[in-house]
């Protein structure tokens, strides 16, 4: 009994990355109102203006120059 509880609970764990993996509502919607950059792409914004960036894939990365932001995705 105790060996068909430890499959069942291994089993059922193990299936938790498999379900983060799938998408319940089709492909994701990118905002409108934002402007994507790819992995090549660099632009140089003003401080309020970073919030309008992000990436296709994965997360945003600014560092400071000066009084602007040098915005890229890794």
């Amino acid at each position: 009994m105790r060996r068909t509880a430890v499959i069942v609970l291994a089993s059922s764990l193990s299936a938790c990355s498999v379900l983060d993996q799938l998408q319940f509502n089709g492909p994701t919607r990118l905002d409108p109102s934002k402007v994507y950059l790819n992995h090549a792409d660099v632009v140089r914004v003003g401080p309020r203006q970073t919030e309008r960036f992000a990436c296709a894939r994965g997360l945003l990365v600014c560092t400071q120059r000066g009084i602007e932001f040098e915005c890229s995705c890794p």
